[in-house]
């Protein structure tokens, strides 16, 4: 595993980033992130070298997405799970 300081924001109605030091394995990008109750935990963007290219010589961005299943109500009051996709704007740089 390699150190990296990365950069990570949701597209959608709104933006969300994220940004930090993280690591990089031949594959994955692994964050460690604080969820809303406060409690820390290890978010892994799984696979998404693959879809990043070389800005500079340290330097890599690129496009991942993800399908979630998420749960609906309908108007009518009933459960509906459909899949969703989550797209990222993923930013990383090598740490020396």
């Amino acid at each position: 595993m390699k150190k990296v300081v990365y950069s990570v924001t949701k597209l959608g109605r709104t933006e969300q980033k994220i940004s930090g030091i993280g690591y990089v394995t031949d594959r994955d990008l692994i964050t460690a992130c604080i969820g809303k109750n406060g409690k820390p935990y290890i978010r892994v963007f799984e696979d998404c070298l693959k879809d990043c290219f070389p800005v500079n010589e340290n330097e890599f961005k690129g496009e991942y997405y993800e399908l979630r299943n998420m749960e609906f109500t309908t108007k009518y009051g009933s459960k509906e799970t459909r899949e969703v996709e989550v797209d990222y704007s993923i930013w990383f740089k090598y740490v020396k």
